[in-house]
Parts: structure tokens; C-alpha cells; sequence
């Protein structure tokens, strides 16, 4: 639900959650999650000026300098061999004893940069994401002082990512990040960026990997798997916290570089990172029928009779069944009326923290490794959705609106058909062709007048003419955004010419 949760002043001046519905007073307790104490931030969190610009710290060396991560598996030993992280404990806080300037992080920010935040919060989204790039920009390192080039294999990218996010040091985190994969020609312009990204997203989400699963299959939304101490698969055994903590980084460096990525996590999962509350209500999102059955059971009398403890069973592993309590010896105490509501709020609890608690410590520690917390709070989950994933559909009318063309094809039969294809396309296939074209199958928040290059600067779609020869293919540049189309004499040339090309595969650099 959007909107259902905003920070306000309240009488006393203090910044409150508030929730915006008049039933407010039949809603069930709610929880933020929190870290105890603050970590100490990889990057300065913003100032408590009016304009919140984040303060980049000074370089440590005036020379330029460059990080090379062609050999990923060099830096593992060193990673399995330091000392594990302190983890913060992260906390289940009552939402009304909980001041909403208080960062998942722990961090307390200043009434000047609260109030600040607050008018943010309350400008539209565009305006809002405006706000929100300019203050990332500032975080980038310049590229003179330090940048990192990675060579990527494809058939082991999701190990080399989660690797190569461990090894950063503070500074190289918000440092300028170059791909190449390896035996393919292409220099990264923005393409092979993009591509790298949508690549490990879609491996951090394969069943197989064990990190995330799909709970709610109505919605198809990925959730941490609680599993996943047992279900991580790493050739080096590398713990399944650290692979979380890469997790977090990776959508930490997403939301400095700009990039949208596949990755549709639970709307229980983006509330977590943002800190937002939670109630009974974000069950549902996780699971339907047990969010039912614990509105059941608070409405009707005769708790007894379901044969209830205050216990759950968990898997572990492939086939062990455990059982965990809620409380000490929960597996003796049973649920009844006099004890329901103490045993409801339990269970929202294990299923929305307790199951996934250290996971989760370790992902929103990664995220804001990168990304001071004070930029996110301005946003919803749906807003925060928004900008980490782009927009799944593909709008031609504005793709068509934000398309720059080659004089030959100005006003010509050839543009005219291009579109209509296009127009006459499967969504999927839409989307194949955007990732043909841009490298991304998804489009950017500000729909296609956001397409940018490798620099962050805006690089339009383009369709050039080129002359027909028999049997030509349209050729696609991704690193800028182009499409060569050959000038066929009928439409259902050209028809048969983009659906030759979608049945290709979409990624790999080998010519452009």
C-alpha cells in the first residue's frame, strides 16, 4: 500500500511515524528495524545544510590511481582469511517509542537535516529523484583519483561479483567501476555496465544460488531465504552473511551508477531497507493464507480448539524439520484467547525479522557501505522500487517520442514501419529489443529521455539508415544506444529482420 506510513512533526516538534488511515486505531503493534548503534559509514552521511550535499571524502592520494580485479579469486583467500565483521545487532523496536529521525543504521540525524528531508519528502516523485541524483553524484570518486577495472567471465559472474564487492576497500566503493568480459572485444561505454547488471541480478535471484526465494507467488516478489544458511553454494564455502553483505553492496553501487536492475524484491524486503514500519498487514505480502489465518484467529473466540503453540516449524537444510519457539519452552505453552494477541505479534515478527534477522543485518549493512541512509528516507517502497528497478514496461510512444534519427530516415516508410513493428510486439520481445539496442531490458525511471552512456550523461536512443544489401540485419550499438537499420524495401522485410534478431542472444560483446 503506498503512502500508508509518513514522517511528521509532532506537537512536541519530534519526528513521528505516522499512519494515514482513520482506522488507525484497530491496527495491529508496529515495528521498525534498526541497528542498535551506528556503524561507522564507508561514505560521510549528508550535511545538515539546506542543500543535504553529501561530503565526499578528500583523496588520499593525488596521484591517479587504478584497482585491477581481472583475478577475483587472488583477493578470496585474503577475504576467508580476515577476521568476520563486528556485525551490529539489529533490532525490532516498538514503532511508538521509535523517533522516525533515526536511521536504519541507528544514526540520530540533526532536526535541520530532518525538517530538510521532511519538505523533500513531500515534492513529487520527479522532483524528489532530481534531489536524490544529485546528491549520488556528489558521492562518485572522481575518475582521475581512483577507478577499478573488472574482467568478468560469464560462467562463474554471480561468484566474481559477490567476491569482487568484498574486496573494495571504503573508498573504492563509491570509486568508478569499468567491466570487460573476458574474450569479448567490447569496451565498456555503458553497455557492458548495464549488461553486467542485469546479469547478477538474475543470478543473485536463481533458486539454485540460494539466497532468495519467491514467497508470494501472486506477486512473484523475492524475499531472503531463511534457508540460506544451508542453501548458499559457493566453490569456496565462503559464508552465506558475506554473500548478503555483497547483496546489499551490489544494490548500493546499482543506486550510484544509475543502474536499473530485475530484481523484484518483496515489498516487506524494500520496507526493511528504507526502515519503514511494519505491521500484520505486510504478511500478506510474504504469504496469504497465514496472513488469514492470524486474522482468524483474532477475530474468533475459541482459540484452543486449533491446537496451537507458541512454536513454527522451519526447514533446514533439504529434509530436517525443526521446531522453534517463540518463547522459552513455546512448544508447552498453547494458544488461547487470554494469550492470541501476544502470540499473532510474535509470529509477524519471525516471519517478517526474526527467520531472516542476521541476513538481513548483513544486507542493509552492504547497502549503506555505499549509499548514506539519509538519501533513501525520503521515499516510499514503491518510489524506492521505482529507482532501483526502472520501468518493466516498455513504452513506445515514448520510446518513439525520445528517439533521435538520421536524416535519411526523416518522414520515411522505413521509420514508419520500424515503429509499427515495434508497436505490434510482445511485451517480452519489447523488452529484448530495449536490451538489444541499450544493453538493459528495462527502461529508466525517467522513462527514455533518461537513457544515459557510461558517464552518466544522456545518451538518446538512435536509429540510423544505413543502405539495404540482401540479407542484412539491423546492427545494434548498446554502448550508445543505437540501432543500425538497414533501409528494406517492405515492411515484412523489416519484420522478419527484427524477428530474426530477437531470436538471438541478447548479450555478449563481440563485434560493437
Amino acid at each position: 500500500m503506498r503512502k500508508q506510513w509518513v514522517r511528521l512533526h509532532d506537537v512536541h516538534g519530534v519526528v513521528r511515524w505516522t499512519r494515514r488511515f482513520l482506522d488507525a486505531a484497530q491496527v495491529p503493534d508496529a515495528h521498525v528495524i534498526q541497528m542498535n548503534t551506528p556503524p561507522l559509514p564507508s561514505t560521510p552521511p549528508p550535511s545538515s545544510s539546506g542543500n543535504l550535499s553529501p561530503v565526499v571524502e578528500s583523496p588520499r592520494t593525488t596521484h591517479q590511481s587504478s584497482i585491477d580485479c581481472a583475478s577475483p579469486n587472488d583477493l578470496l583467500q585474503k577475504l576467508h582469511q580476515a577476521p568476520t565483521e563486528d556485525c551490529h545487532v539489529i533490532m525490532w523496536q516498538p514503532l511508538d517509542t521509535t523517533p522516525a529521525n533515526v536511521t536504519v543504521l541507528g544514526s540520530v540525524v540533526p532536526p535541520a537535516t530532518a525538517s530538510s528531508l521532511l519538505e523533500i519528502s513531500k515534492l513529487p516523485f520527479y522532483m524528489k529523484y532530481a534531489w536524490f541524483l544529485h546528491q549520488v553524484h556528489d558521492l562518485v570518486v572522481p575518475y582521475d583519483e581512483l577507478h577499478i577495472k573488472v574482467k568478468v567471465m560469464r560462467d562463474a559472474i554471480v561468484q566474481e561479483a559477490v567476491e569482487n564487492l568484498l574486496s573494495y576497500p571504503p573508498r573504492a566503493l563509491c570509486a568508478i567501476v569499468r567491466y570487460e568480459f573476458t574474450g569479448e572485444s567490447a569496451q565498456d561505454a555503458g553497455a557492458v555496465q548495464r549488461e553486467w547488471y542485469m546479469l547478477v541480478s538474475e543470478g543473485l535471484l536463481v533458486e539454485a544460488n540460494g539466497l532468495f526465494v519467491v514467497l508470494n507467488r501472486e506477486d512473484n516478489s523475492y524475499f531472503i531465504n531463511p534457508n540460506s544458511s544451508h542453501a548458499w553454494r559457493h566453490p569456496n564455502h565462503m559464508d552465506h552473511l558475506k554473500a548478503f553483505h555483497a547483496v546489499g553492496r551490489f544494490l548500493g553501487r546499482s543506486l550510484l551508477d544509475g543502474q536499473v536492475i530485475p530484481m523484484h524484491l518483496s515489498p516487506v524486503l524494500l520496507k526493511a531497507i528504507l526502515g519503514v514500519p511494519l505491521t500484520l498487514d505486510d504478511v500478506e505480502g510474504l504469504d496469504r493464507t497465514v496472513h488469514k489465518g492470524l486474522l482468524y484467529l483474532l477475530d474468533h473466540d475459541n482459540a484452543q480448539d486449533l491446537a496451537l503453540t507458541f512454536s513454527v516449524s522451519e526447514t533446514h537444510g533439504h529434509n530436517t524439520v525443526v521446531e522453534v519457539e517463540l518463547v522459552e519452552n513455546g512448544h508447552l505453552r498453547a494458544v488461547t484467547d487470554a494469550n492470541k494477541a501476544e502470540y499473532v505479534r510474535l509470529m509477524v515478527r519471525y516471519l517478517v525479522f526474526g527467520r531472516v534477522e542476521a541476513q538481513l543485518s548483513a544486507l542493509l549493512q552492504g547497502v549503506y557501505d555505499v549509499v548514506p541512509p539519509e538519501l533513501l528516507m525520503p521515499f516510499d517502497h514503491k518510489e524506492f522500487e521505482l529507482i532501483l528497478c526502472g520501468l518493466a514496461e516498455v513504452d513506445v510512444a515514448d520510446w518513439k517520442a525520445n528517439t533521435v534519427t538520421s536524416s535519411n530516415l526523416d518522414n520515411s516508410s522505413p521509420l514508419q514501419w520500424f515503429w509499427e513493428v515495434v508497436e505490434a510486439m510482445s511485451p517480452v520481445d519489447r523488452s529484448r529489443l530495449l536490451q538489444f539496442a541499450t544493453g538493459s531490458s528495462r527502461v529508466p525511471v525517467q522513462g527514455f529521455k533518461g537513457l544515459t552512456s557510461y558517464d552518466g550523461e544522456i545518451c538518446r536512443f538512435t536509429l540510423k539508415g544505413v543502405p539495404y544489401e540482401g540479407g542484412a540485419y539491423p546492427a545494434t550499438h548498446a554502448c550508445y544506444n543505437r540501432i543500425d537499420l538497414p533501409l528494406y524495401p517492405t515492411k515484412d522485410m523489416m519484420k522478419e529482420a527484427l524477428t530474426m534478431l530477437l531470436l538471438s542472444d541478447p548479450t555478449g560483446f563481440t563485434i560493437e
